[in-house]
């Protein structure tokens, strides 16, 4: 990545940006729940986040598991937010091809989709985490074709984000993920893009069956063995 794209970046994401997407209520936020659903990590595990924004899911595995994983982003204002709502967790402004160190669990959410070279970042991934180490990745659905009708006739931009720079079918993040040296373990997609319907329930959005067509994707991935790998290729 060159200096002037990061500096770019480094722009685009401020105080508004961290502020409108901080979560809430992040103990009943749909997508942290299937998250969690994918992999709760271990007490004795080294957990990193990567793009924590303002720090609530990383506060949650704290409240909820008495865990105390390291957050980071690139945004100077989301990491000075959390570092205030929680002091006692450990925040850092950093970029992904930054960082150094070693992993046992890193959750990625909302991130690869931001990314210019997304074959270079999980490369990247596999290197920070330790044999065996989990991968977490969550990021929208390029085929979710019902949430696209809906906005194409509200005329709404789907892709919510006007930072983003890809969208991903779970069979395209699949292949990146797996030529990078990860097992996928579990993919799956939701939430079913029914209008409005997040109004009734968060609980009954996220129930209704979407098979490969819902709104995220979520991925459960394995670093695997390196030299295993060169075996069976040859």
């Amino acid at each position: 990545m060159k200096d002037n794209d990061l500096d770019v970046r480094w722009d685009e994401y401020n105080h508004s940006y961290a502020k409108d997407h901080e979560k809430r209520n992040p103990d009943v936020h749909g997508e942290f729940i299937e998250v969690l659903k994918l992999y709760t990590p271990n007490i004795n595990e080294k957990i990193l986040e990567i793009g924590c924004n303002t720090g609530e899911f990383c506060g949650l595995l704290n409240m909820k598991y008495n865990l105390e994983p390291e957050g980071v982003d690139i945004n100077i204002e989301a990491i000075k937010i959390a570092k205030e709502k929680y002091p006692h967790l450990n925040f850092h402004v950093k970029d992904l091809f930054d960082l150094e160190g070693k992993y046992d669990v890193i959750y990625m959410q909302h991130v690869i989709e931001h990314i210019k070279n997304p074959q270079e970042a999980f490369l990247k991934l596999k290197n920070l985490l330790n044999p065996q180490g989990k991968l977490i990745i969550t990021c929208p659905n390029h085929w979710a074709y019902p949430s696209k009708l809906f906005c194409w006739i509200r005329k709404i931009k789907f892709c919510y984000d006007p930072t983003h720079i890809f969208e991903f079918s779970p069979r395209e993040l699949s292949k990146i993920i797996n030529d990078a040296s990860f097992n996928v373990k579990k993919i799956k997609t939701k939430p079913m893009g029914i209008p409005f319907i997040y109004r009734i329930s968060i609980s009954l959005q996220y129930i209704i069956p979407c098979y490969m067509f819902g709104d995220f994707i979520f991925v459960l991935a394995e670093k695997t063995n390196d030299i295993k790998n060169i075996k069976d290729s040859e």
